[in-house]
């Protein structure tokens, strides 16, 4: 367990999660007092491999509690999406499909929700199901979480990566309760609780949250209920235009995620994930 906060912590678990990303690794995992916040998410600091032709999933090699507040992993990049139509498999040129379909919508915010609601309708009436299975191993990634307060901390080393693509960090939570995406958020919002203002934020809740789109750096993803969310920042990064940002979330049938991924052409690199709890930060202004 790494601590966040006295109530606000992240854990190390593959085993918890629901949907196809049961079966494979999950990077940290959120956890508010009695609450895993799992759902289909892939966990904090996962990586993926994208090739030209396909997209590679991890599995977890090993897992080590180096000292208190650091937890070195090793992912092996081996796990490809596999589907069944009808619940007889599909032919591996269905899985490069369904690459070219994702890509699709991807790139064309505007039709994301209704291509969505299509996809849903289509997948029920043909029965169309998605499992990970075992393929090529395409190597290992190793990574290293470290907590400092609410900022966790995640060198990422893919040098060990058989075939080099692009490398995606996912920082994912469920979609079920952080529901709001949060845009073009200020610097002094993001260290200083007591100067929030809503006129700072740019807010999408609910279905506004799209399935996928760039943003830059400073956006959140923030569960209004509880009133915690995370940002992503690229520390002393001599090269940060190598990175993209994404936003996205996903509630419907077999999905339940929302996060923000890293990607880059890179194999060593540093990012953070920066948490925060207003109702945290309003206590603590309270006590002074």
């Amino acid at each position: 367990m790494l601590p966040l906060l006295e109530n606000l912590f992240l854990i190390q678990s593959s085993s918890a999660g629901e949907g196809k990303t049961r079966k494979m690794a999950k990077g940290l995992i959120l956890c508010h007092q009695d609450d895993v916040f799992a759902g289909e998410s892939a966990g904090f600091g996962l990586p993926v491999l994208k090739t030209d032709h396909q997209t590679i999933f991890p599995s977890l090699f090993s897992s080590e509690l180096r000292k208190p507040g650091i937890i070195e992993a090793v992912y092996h990049l081996n796990l490809i999406n596999t589907w069944k139509i009808l619940g007889i498999s599909a032919p591996p040129s269905f899985s490069a499909f369904m690459e070219k379909i994702v890509s699709f919508y991807m790139n064309r915010p505007g039709f994301q929700s209704s291509g969505l609601k299509i996809r849903n309708t289509i997948f029920q009436l043909l029965q169309i199901r998605s499992t990970m299975k075992p393929g090529k191993s395409f190597g290992y990634c190793r990574v290293f979480y470290q907590t400092d307060a609410l900022r966790l901390k995640i060198h990422v080393n893919g040098d060990s990566l058989r075939q080099r693509g692009q490398l995606i960090l996912l920082n994912e939570v469920p979609g079920i309760g952080f529901s709001r995406l949060i845009l073009h958020r200020l610097t002094r919002r993001l260290t200083q609780l007591t100067d929030l203002t809503e006129s700072a934020r740019n807010t999408l809740d609910g279905n506004d949250f799209l399935p996928w789109q760039t943003c830059s750096i400073d956006t959140a993803v923030e569960n209004p209920d509880l009133h915690i969310g995370f940002f992503l920042s690229l520390p002393d990064n001599p090269a940060p235009q190598s990175f993209q940002i994404a936003a996205g979330r996903e509630v419907c049938r077999d999905l339940n995620w929302a996060g923000l991924s890293l990607a880059t052409d890179q194999a060593v690199f540093n990012y953070h994930v920066n948490f925060y709890s207003q109702k945290a930060g309003a206590e603590s202004n309270e006590n002074k």
